[in-house]
């Protein structure tokens, strides 16, 4: 699900290091985010507790709060770690270092938890390893990365691996796909 930029992003994510093209595109988490997704964990605790004692009397358990009143603190803490930016031909993942996204030698796609997983590693020995819908999250930045993906498996010869092919959609670049007519 792609969101809004933060609109005090920009200065948050990390600058590209001299020599290196512009920011074309970067996320940043807005607080709004972060609180909708404790704001849910609660009420799915709430409503757990509630079905589990049948009525509300587990209100009266102080202990029981302690699982309750975390969660907007742990995903404020936690989205805020997201700190993405982009150029031309680069990514920079939080404060992981930049990799060169048009000179990559591997291009692989994990399976972690119920997430899938960008493994990524440049010429100059860079290595990344990112939830794609992390990056996903800004749907131009994503272009741009993907795109650099693309070359690098298509013209660079970088290996990847089948789920990398089959789940990025590596295998046919775009401009040779048939879209064939759902009408038919």
């Amino acid at each position: 699900m792609a969101e809004d930029k933060h609109k005090h992003g920009l200065s948050k994510v990390s600058q590209p290091p001299d020599g290196e093209g512009p920011i074309l595109e970067w996320f940043y988490p807005t607080r709004g985010r972060a609180l909708t997704f404790g704001a849910i964990a609660v009420a799915i605790m709430v409503a757990y507790f509630t079905w589990r004692d049948f009525g509300f009397g587990w209100m009266t358990v102080w202990w029981l709060w302690l699982f309750i009143i975390p969660w907007p603190f742990i995903f404020l803490l936690a989205g805020r770690n997201i700190r993405i930016s982009a150029g031309a031909d680069w990514l920079i993942y939080g404060k992981k270092g930049l990799i060169k996204t048009y000179e990559l030698t591997k291009v692989n796609v994990t399976v972690g938890g119920a997430a899938h997983y960008l493994d990524i590693e440049d010429r100059h020995g860079n290595e990344l390893y990112v939830q794609i819908n992390n990056l996903q999250l800004n749907r131009e930045l994503w272009d741009l990365v993907y795109l650099g993906l693309l070359y690098s498996v298509h013209e660079g010869g970088a290996s990847s691996n089948e789920m990398a092919r089959n789940y990025l959609g590596l295998n046919i670049p775009p401009h040779l796909r048939k879209w064939e007519s759902r009408d038919a």
